[in-house]
């Protein structure tokens, strides 16, 4: 299933699967957070757990802030590498950034039973207030 949301003037395209969530358009998603990001995070998952919640019957067995601190490691990590690419031209430094916005580009949140990460993700949720402090401010 597919659901778009537009939230401040942003299109967030959300596959839905069981046990599992795929957010699209990371270009969207790095709008959105241009400001507050840390309330339009709490906005954005608590949308889609809602409607998985409508759409398979049970909730989504993600920790919010797991689910939070996912979702800016991919939005940030693409931001940063394109960054890096347009700031250094070498073929090393290209490579690499197109890998990292080639994984980051589409985020895919499962539950820990389809998804390896959610431990990582688990373990860095008790550090949300700190990595917040240092993330930028805003996007541009």
């Amino acid at each position: 299933m597919e659901k778009i949301y537009e939230l401040n003037d942003c299109k967030l395209v959300v596959f839905f699967e069981n046990k599992l969530i795929r957010i699209k358009r990371p270009k969207a998603l790095q709008k959105f957070l241009t400001t507050d990001i840390e309330q339009r995070s709490e906005v954005l998952v608590n949308s889609i757990k809602t409607d998985y919640l409508s759409y398979f019957g049970k909730e989504l067995a993600i920790d919010n802030d797991s689910f939070i601190i996912e979702i800016w490691a991919h939005a940030y990590a693409s931001y940063f590498a394109k960054a890096m690419k347009n700031l250094i031209s070498l073929k090393l430094v290209e490579e690499a950034a197109d890998f990292i916005i080639n994984r980051s580009d589409i985020i895919d949140c499962g539950e820990s039973d389809v998804d390896s990460n959610r431990k990582f993700w688990d373990v860095l949720a008790k550090f949300k207030s700190i990595i917040l402090t240092f993330l930028p401010k805003r996007l541009k």
